[in-house]
């Protein structure tokens, strides 16, 4: 570890290598320790990315190590490298594994890192943020811009080429098109094909000079994501020319001491550029390598039943495996999964947590069908297998998990079966109304109302009579 003496401040700067499995130098980060640190308290994380051709050390040429210190945040300074890294795929994985380390040696509050970058670091905190989803690992907080370059293929457009670029993407836009994307924070050019969907939850700082190209990129990107994102701010006075020049420091501070990060949202509209976690899902196989995963889907839980857990995925393609986590947590008696979208046949879905039942059952139901769902349990993991299911997109078509419930059936012949949910179906529909008792045995949950919920119920029963 080598150190150095801030000219500024008399704060010590240090410098950590990062080593590959073969002992090998990969990459060299800078950081920063605040004079008042306390390790029994958490402390915020600011990391602060250097423009094209700069390393570890430039960053502390601007006031940031400085706000750093006055806020009592860890300040650090990654390589990425090389000089002109532009957020590569190794870059990003060598950031991580220099917040992983600052994480093993400091207390560092892992709800509260912030990003800050110039030009080609400008993109580098919502570049990391698209990619870096899983709450087990590093996530950022909020991020900030100035001059970013956040669209690696538009700006490539603009330059006529990009050497950099083509040297760390593996040829011109293209050529290998899907790693220009994948290392960007948004592809205007296709929305399909853009990560922007997954800076939902990310707080965005987006600043630029007054006269400069990299301007609409910023402003493109936040009438894009307009009520989509609902933490932005940009820059309506701008100054300076370009990258760090641009942006006040304390400002930036300031803003970022607002956020903390949302790990856990109940609605995600996600494209992944690889299997991996993001929030509380995880597609496991990739279809299509040069193609996103898209997963689009929301939970919630009824007021009126703390035993209910509803999942509706309305998207899921590219993938055909996708493991649901920590959705079992907790004491209920059944998880109801809504189809809005077909999915495809031979999907696996797994689900993980402390699940309480001591039977899993599960059916599938269409408006006039029922078929059983093959299940495993493995590891801990709920597998449910989709195979042969003729699915039509229907509005009740759910998967549905485990229940025990008793009671008088809808249609009073003593036996709940097939009958039963479809005299409900007619309720809800309303081509039949209800007697008073037939009103009372078709409302499971006692919600006085008879609807989609009621039927996840009664499948249940069914199942597991």
């Amino acid at each position: 570890m080598l150190l150095y003496i801030s000219i500024s401040t008399s704060q010590i700067i240090e410098e950590q290598s990062l080593f590959d499995e073969n002992g090998n130098e990969v990459d060299i980060f800078a950081y920063q320790i605040p004079e008042n640190y306390n390790p029994n308290n958490q402390h915020p994380l600011l990391i602060a990315f250097h423009q094209w051709g700069g390393n570890q050390m430039s960053t502390f040429s601007t006031e940031f190590d400085e706000e750093a210190n006055a806020r009592n945040w860890i300040f650090m300074s990654p390589f990425g490298g090389s000089p002109n890294n532009y957020n590569h795929q190794d870059a990003q994985e060598w950031v991580k594994q220099g917040i992983q380390w600052l994480e093993e040696n400091y207390n560092i509050d892992s709800h509260r890192i912030y990003v800050v970058g110039g030009s080609m670091g400008g993109a580098s905190g919502a570049i990391y943020a698209n990619n870096h989803l899983d709450p087990t690992a590093p996530m950022v907080a909020a991020t900030a811009s100035a001059s970013g370059i956040l669209d690696c293929e538009r700006r490539a457009i603009e330059m006529d080429g990009n050497n950099s670029m083509i040297e760390w993407f593996g040829g011109d836009y293209d050529e290998v098109p899907f790693e220009y994307h994948r290392n960007s924070a948004v592809y205007f050019a296709d929305s399909t094909q853009s990560m922007h969907y997954n800076l939902q939850y990310t707080p965005l700082y987006l600043d630029f000079g007054e006269i400069e190209t990299h301007r609409t990129h910023a402003e493109d990107l936040y009438n894009l994501l307009f009520n989509y994102n609902d933490n932005m701010w940009i820059d309506t006075i701008p100054t300076g020319t370009h990258g760090y020049s641009v942006i006040d420091e304390i400002h930036t501070c300031d803003w970022f001491s607002q956020f903390e990060l949302q790990d856990s949202p109940d609605t995600i509209n996600l494209n992944l550029d690889e299997p991996s976690r993001a929030y509380w899902v995880e597609p496991l196989n990739h279809v299509n390598e040069t193609e996103f995963i898209r997963v689009i889907s929301n939970r919630f839980y009824p007021e009126h039943s703390d035993s209910l857990h509803i999942i509706n995925f309305i998207e899921i393609s590219n993938t055909d495996s996708i493991l649901i986590s920590e959705i079992l947590d907790g004491d209920f008696n059944y998880l109801h999964l809504l189809i809005s979208d077909p999915i495809y046949d031979g999907i696996i879905i797994g689900f993980t947590g402390d699940f309480t039942a001591e039977v899993i059952q599960a059916s599938v139901i269409t408006e006039f069908e029922i078929d059983t769902i093959e299940s495993e349990l493995s590891n801990g993991v709920h597998w449910f297998s989709f195979n042969n299911l003729d699915i039509d997109n229907s509005v009740f078509d759910y998967i549905s998990i485990d229940i025990d419930y008793e009671g008088l059936d809808v249609n009073q012949d003593e036996i709940w079966d097939i009958l039963d949910i479809v005299l409900t179906i007619n309720f809800i529909m309303m081509n039949i109304d209800p007697t008073n008792i037939q009103f009372e045995s078709a409302d499971l949950n006692n919600d006085n109302i008879v609807d989609i919920l009621d039927i996840v119920m009664m499948v249940n029963v069914i199942m597991g009579q």
